[in-house]
């Protein structure tokens, strides 16, 4: 068996985090031996030992925390992992730092492969980064790798477009899963419908507080609906407090974390990505999997998911003109007639499908690994 490292530093678990183990799970499946990199005490921890992953850790507090360098070290020396898999910019950059100091003073050789999946690029791309240290990045969208060529210092060859791969038929078996009992039962009240889903973390960019906005805006022509919020992160309590200010708390559900969120998603009328900042998305994918009418925000690679008016529909983002209406007048039409959305969706699950199969990601990646790539000694 190969051993490859796959390295994440968040604490929380989002769309990002389910890929590495998706990737984790599909590499085991092709003979290598996947080692988890990651925090003691992380939800991606308590989820790789559920899937009978092992799990090493480190503390990653930084790029160059001295206890995490020497932990690393001697994991990387101990396994002699072929490529190490890096998730976050905490432990992308500990890791590169690490293993080229170590190839460099000759106690690693040959060094692992180091590939980096960028799925989240706040500023300006920095050259060095991708062309030095790392041998590959991969983009989740076109969207976000035209982002990073906009340094013209960014080699073109060192990064690559690799659509995250997802396990539809897992996803549809999980869908039957129970949830838990108190959000079940609002979800069978029927005097609480229509139901919007929005499964993010909870963060500034994923749109929740402009959502609250939009539910307002649908209730005189919805009084009963649910607007039901799955996840986890820094803007919860601010989300909450905002819905309880807005006299929205009878409207709205936070159930924290679902995993798995598929049933969730099933038993929603419409699935929402509102995000002002997406390089690609995962839940408008799972939801058109599953059949269900999806609306998203026209920003980063949401676009390249959806096909405005033939799958779904694509709105402006949170803070372009207009958008409170358009988004209001999307919801209006999906939830008010109901067929012809989830015919829309029927069309969407052919092309996701096609487009997100998870074995296109496995091979992409396993292709990469196992290509020579000239400098590594």
């Amino acid at each position: 068996m190969t051993p490859i490292f796959f390295s994440e530093s968040s604490k929380n678990i989002g769309g990002q985090e389910l890929q590495l183990l998706e990737q984790a799970v599909g590499l085991k499946a092709k003979g290598y031996t996947p080692y988890i990199l990651c925090r003691a005490g992380s939800r991606i921890s308590q989820e790789a030992h559920k899937l009978g992953l092992n799990v090493e850790y480190v503390p990653f507090r930084n790029a160059i925390h001295p206890p995490s360098v020497l932990r690393l070290a001697n994991l990387v020396r101990r396994h002699k992992p072929v490529a190490v898999v890096c998730h976050s910019s905490h432990d992308a950059n500990l890791c590169s730092l690490t293993v080229h100091t170590l190839a460099k003073v000759g106690l690693l050789k040959p060094r692992p492969m180091l590939i980096r999946m960028r799925t989240y690029q706040p500023g300006p791309a920095k050259a060095f980064t991708y062309n030095q240290m790392f041998d590959q990045t991969f983009t989740p969208s076109q969207a976000l790798k035209d982002q990073l060529l906009q340094n013209s210092g960014v080699l073109p060859e060192k990064v690559g477009v690799l659509y995250p791969g997802i396990d539809f038929e897992r996803i549809v078996a999980a869908a039957t899963s129970a949830l838990p009992a108190e959000l079940d039962t609002r979800l069978n009240d029927l005097q609480q419908r229509p139901v919007i889903v929005h499964a993010a973390m909870f963060r500034v960019e994923k749109g929740h507080s402009f959502m609250l906005q939009v539910v307002k805006a649908l209730l005189p022509r919805f009084p009963n609906l649910l607007y039901v919020a799955a996840g986890e992160g820094e803007t919860r309590q601010a989300v909450e407090t905002e819905a309880q200010r807005l006299g929205l708390l009878k409207h709205v559900v936070l159930p924290g974390m679902l995993n798995p969120v598929a049933p969730l998603i099933k038993r929603a009328d419409v699935l929402v990505m509102p995000s002002s900042y997406e390089p690609l998305g995962m839940s408008q994918i799972e939801a058109l999997g599953l059949g269900v009418p999806v609306v998203v925000s026209n920003v980063g690679g949401l676009p390249e998911t959806v096909q405005s008016g033939i799958t779904g529909y694509v709105c402006p983002a949170p803070h372009a003109p207009g958008a409170l209406d358009t988004w209001v007048q999307a919801l209006t039409t999906v939830l008010g007639e109901p067929q012809k959305a989830r015919d829309m969706a029927a069309k969407g699950q052919q092309a996701v499908v096609a487009q997100f199969g998870r074995q296109s990601n496995i091979n992409g990646l396993v292709g990469t690994i196992q290509t020579p790539r000239l400098g590594r000694n």
